[in-house]
């Protein structure tokens, strides 16, 4: 019984808006005292949670982010993509979209995509004559390519979660991230038949050999990470550090974009990302815990089972849970918290622990894109001054294709699979 209301008190406090912070630690607080256990446990479990050398890839990777965002790597990456794409139709918003897949080999998060590049990627798509609202729409869904080609912070995440190899998951998220990147391409293509405006001629050789040698600094980032912990060279929280020294090295005596008094400012706003993203996980993994206790994930696995032994059925299951929960819940703590409970299931139906990593992903990062949580929404509309609606609206059809995306991944192994295999065995 005491279960059940901690689940609807969980339910209450998030419908009424409450920051997950405190909502995480108010089901958490009254579950302790509810069984009479001393409430001083939730400190302990909460420094459990963090009790992980690779979660210290977390901080490094945030930082690695911010020193490229501020390192000039921005018009770097957007010169190139225009060489690329520029020349297709709807060319500026296939430049948005391939921007945001080079982004994301830096970065691993899709807010710091909408926050970095969103300001840049919808000025230049209005001033080449598209709507805003269009132009939002295609930054916000392209965003959500960050946290699945590599490095990524979510992945990091279960991984530590699911005792799982960081290096799989980050080759395993390489094409899945392509294929979601590539299909917005298509699809931007065809929607843009109903706009007028023009696209930029087919680069020359001399022009692309420019650009890409102006771009190859940041866009060289997740080969090192992926090189160098496929070998063993280093450890992923090694990698994250390696990433971290490589943007400031490349963003200060490189490109000297960075300035020394501007340091502090980005390993202040690096800490206030980190102090953030650790404080929820922390927290999200006393609910796991209390989830664990109360037998949560055999009480689900049964009544799934119940309903249908079809493969394919609790697969979709699966994933209409987890895109329901990633409308009203952060990515992370939702990773800690659902991942101790799918993984049972998705062990019995034969899935591997890796592809399953690159969905969890798939499905909570789609819920930035739609309400009430919605975080990429609310960032973008700051930035542009639409509202939230609106935005919500005219993404719509990208959503439908990443989820499409996200069931061809779901069924389909080999997307995720071939790469982990083919280089570790």
């Amino acid at each position: 019984m005491t279960g059940v209301i901690a689940c609807c008190l969980f339910l209450l406090l998030l419908l009424i808006g409450m920051p997950i912070l405190f909502v995480l630690t108010a089901v958490c607080f009254f579950y302790f005292i509810s069984v009479g256990t001393d409430p001083l446990m939730i400190l302990q479990r909460m420094f459990v949670g963090l009790d992980e050398f690779v979660i210290m890839a977390v901080p490094m990777f945030i930082l690695a982010g911010k020193l490229m965002a501020s390192g000039g790597v921005l018009h770097r990456l957007i010169r190139f993509a225009k060489v690329l794409v520029g020349h297709l139709r709807g060319g500026l918003a296939q430049v948005n979209v391939m921007a945001s897949m080079f982004f994301a080999g830096i970065t691993g998060a899709a807010t710091a995509d909408v926050s970095a590049l969103g300001p840049l990627e919808i000025e230049m798509m209005e001033k080449g004559g598209y709507p805003k609202d269009f132009a939002t729409a295609v930054t916000i869904s392209s965003s959500v390519i960050g946290p699945i080609i590599p490095p990524s912070v979510p992945l990091v995440v279960y991984g530590v979660v699911a005792s799982t190899s960081i290096g799989g998951l980050f080759l395993a998220g390489i094409i899945p991230g392509l294929i979601m990147g590539f299909s917005l391409m298509v699809l931007i293509y065809f929607m843009t038949y109903r706009f007028s405006v023009p696209t930029t001629p087919r680069a020359s050789g001399s022009l692309f050999w420019s650009a890409f040698i102006d771009a190859i600094g940041p866009l060289g980032l997740p080969l090192i990470i992926l090189v160098g912990i496929y070998t063993g060279f280093f450890t992923p929280t090694e990698a994250a550090a390696t990433a971290a020294l490589y943007a400031f090295v490349l963003g200060k005596f490189i490109y000297r974009e960075i300035k020394w008094k501007a340091v502090p400012d980005i390993l202040l706003e690096s800490a206030i990302i980190t102090a953030a993203s650790l404080s929820i996980l922390s927290v999200s993994n006393v609910l796991s815990w209390v989830f664990s206790v109360e037998q949560v994930p055999i009480r689900l696995a049964d009544f799934m089972t119940s309903i249908t032994n079809n493969e394919m059925l609790l697969l979709l299951m699966i994933n209409i849970g987890l895109l329901a929960l990633g409308c009203v819940m952060e990515t992370l703590a939702s990773i800690i918290i659902t991942a101790p409970i799918f993984l049972p299931i998705i062990i019995h139906l034969g899935m591997d622990p890796i592809q399953f990593g690159v969905i969890i992903s798939i499905n909570l990062t789609l819920g930035l894109l739609t309400p009430p949580l919605g975080l990429n929404l609310y960032i973008a509309a700051a930035i542009t001054g639409l509202k939230v609606d609106r935005i919500a609206y005219v993404t719509l059809p990208f959503l439908a294709i990443l989820v499409a995306v996200l069931l061809l991944i779901t069924y389909v192994p080999w997307f995720t699979m071939f790469l982990p295999n083919l280089l570790m065995g």
